[in-house]
């Protein structure tokens, strides 16, 4: 075979292989050369890039962050904390958000449900609650979710607004129905969290989606989640709001590009239902009186003495005073004076997650 057949048999073989890929994508997608696929470790080396974003800090990053818990254990109520915060510019567990533009998908719940839950956190008589952008009901991702997404987040910029957050509550609602086999449902539950996160990362704010865990327990809290492993496979971080043994409740999180890893803190709702930070949870405890004694010192306006610890959370002064000894000894109480507690102050910045 001479050198003209050569390459034009070659050339033939190059048309078939690029018109059969070309026949394997999906239609409408665009095409990408070769080329723009491709680069290198040494031009990366020089590249700066912004500081990664945090809609609530070092708790929620930008990004995709799918969010689990049981039914009915304050899921919903965590998410509204969490809208307030970042559309007013306010606290959320004690920790300072910047202010920006929401959107909430609050797509289990009425207009009459939300208002009633928006005033038991904020009051009927506040002057002006935060401006959420809101809907209760929302297209499932494939059939438009998605592209509705992205049009609020170009509408919000073209008005000067700050889009930060998107919340979704339930992901049921707006991922693909269940295919008939395990397969494809993974496939589906990859790819709807995938098509958020490219949205998320692209637009740098941070996505929210809310999820129900399974009734049965897990050595890895990963594995708690309901659906196929796509839906955590596909997420930048995860949130898991728990109930433990003992009735208390805790906040679990990890997340890809969280520099400090994985955390848990214990925490409580307030008689507002906003939720609050008593501190890394104490894994050895089973005492509801330890958490008790957290959650007074956490509301407490000053440094507190066994007295009046034990007058605040209705227990024997003894025992308040042994088990203040041991929240001292493991970090997470601190000795202002003599006689005198306190929260460490890293719990009431976040800064020890």
């Amino acid at each position: 075979m001479d050198a003209p057949q050569k390459r034009s048999k070659e050339a033939f073989l190059m048309a078939r292989m690029e018109a059969e890929a070309e026949a394997r994508e999906p239609k409408g997608s665009p095409k990408v050369s070769y080329e723009r696929l491709l680069r290198s470790t040494k031009e990366l080396q020089k590249q700066t890039f912004a500081e990664l974003k945090w809609i609530v800090p070092q708790i929620l990053p930008e990004g995709l962050t799918l969010f689990g818990g049981r039914p009915k254990v304050g899921k919903s109520w965590t998410a509204l904390d969490i809208a307030n915060a970042v559309a007013s510019g306010g606290l959320f567990m004690g920790a300072e958000c910047e202010q920006g533009a929401v959107l909430a998908l609050f797509l289990e719940d009425n207009d009459r449900r939300l208002q009633r839950r928006m005033t038991k956190m904020l009051g009927a008589l506040k002057n002006d609650w935060p401006d959420i952008t809101y809907a209760t009901q929302w297209p499932r991702l494939h059939d438009g979710g998605i592209e509705f997404m992205k049009r609020w987040i170009l509408e919000t910029k073209a008005a000067s607004r700050n889009p930060r957050l998107i919340i979704v509550d339930i992901l049921q609602r707006v991922r693909q129905p269940k295919g008939r086999s395990q397969e494809s449902q993974y496939e589906a539950d990859y790819e709807a969290m995938v098509r958020m996160q490219a949205l998320a990362s692209e637009a740098e704010i941070s996505i929210l989606v809310l999820h129900h865990q399974r009734k049965m327990g897990a050595e890895d809290q990963m594995d708690t989640l309901s659906g196929t492993l796509g839906l955590a496979g596909g997420v930048d971080g995860v949130l898991i709001l728990a109930k433990e043994q003992d009735g208390s409740l805790s906040l679990w999180g990890n997340g890809r590009d969280s520099e400090n890893g994985e955390f848990k803190l214990a925490v409580m709702f307030d008689e507002n239902m906003h939720l609050q930070n008593l501190g890394p949870q104490i894994r050895d405890a089973k005492s509801e009186q330890r958490i008790a004694i957290m959650a007074a010192l956490a509301d407490g306006k000053r440094p507190m003495s066994i007295d009046a610890i034990s007058n605040a959370v209705n227990g024997k002064k003894l025992n308040v005073k042994q088990l203040i000894y041991k929240l001292v000894d493991a970090g997470l109480v601190e000795r202002e004076a003599t006689g005198l507690y306190r929260l460490p102050k890293s719990q009431g910045d976040l800064a020890g997650i």
